[in-house]
């Protein structure tokens, strides 16, 4: 089957980590860049807001039960809008956990329920890269790489409004929005901010910074409702910061 080639602009990000299972090599095999870094959580960055973590079956259902799965899922949640668990393997055939099947489904239903997070199956490292490969493609053929505002969910107070508006930046999760509020004060005293007060923020830096700069002050277009998405390339490539 022939290989399909996504745009430039469309990067994975890999923690260095991952190197030794092959899936960095293995999604590049598939026509998608990747980016070793050493990644803050999650396994693969695909975009502001999608966070892939790759497990093996024996790694998942272990760490469904010693809680420490739900705490990456809840941390992952603070940043991303969307988390996926790639599980290779059938953790329900594992012989350890052979008989604890209906356990292993609470917990996975709690993972799905309570913490909103997706769980994908694979059968090896290479299926594994084809799904994250096929992620990327899929954003770069619908455009999911637009800048979207989060879900507003239940907002009911001044506060609530307050941080929902802080998020609905490009890659601005709870975790930040609230160093943004510490260092800031309100929401007037953030958008009057200097490029560099934005960048010094941790967990914004320059890239970001340059993005949310260009967002407050560049002056309203004429909406049509026609117009296509402005896309994060196309302010990276206004600002003249784009790689």
């Amino acid at each position: 089957m022939k290989k399909q080639e996504v745009r430039p602009s469309i990067v994975v990000y890999a923690d260095y980590r991952e190197e030794r299972s092959g899936v960095p090599r293995l999604i590049e095999e598939e026509g998608v860049p990747v980016v070793r870094k050493n990644l803050p959580m999650g396994d693969y960055v695909v975009s502001d807001n999608i966070v892939v973590e790759r497990k093996t079956a024996w790694d998942f259902a272990k760490s469904l039960f010693d809680g420490r799965l739900f705490d990456q899922a809840r941390r992952m949640r603070e940043e991303y809008e969307t988390v996926i668990f790639i599980v290779e393997g059938d953790p329900l055939r594992l012989r350890r956990y052979r008989n604890m099947q209906k356990q292993l489904y609470a917990a996975m239903v709690t993972l799905l329920v309570d913490y909103d997070s997706k769980i994908i199956y694979s059968g090896s490292p290479r299926e594994s890269a084809y799904i994250i490969a096929s992620i990327a493609r899929r954003l770069a053929k619908t455009e999911r790489y637009a800048i979207l505002a989060r879900k507003k969910g239940r907002i009911e107070t001044v506060t609530d409004w307050q941080y929902y508006i802080l998020q609905s930046f490009p890659g601005i999760g709870a975790k930040t929005a609230r160093r943004i509020a510490e260092r800031f004060k309100s929401l007037r005293e953030f958008c009057n901010a200097s490029l560099s007060e934005i960048a010094s923020i941790e967990g914004v830096g320059e890239k970001k910074a340059e993005l949310i700069f260009t967002i407050l002050n560049r002056r309203f277009d004429n909406y049509t409702g026609r117009r296509k998405r402005a896309t994060l390339e196309d302010f990276y490539k206004d600002t003249g910061s784009g790689e």
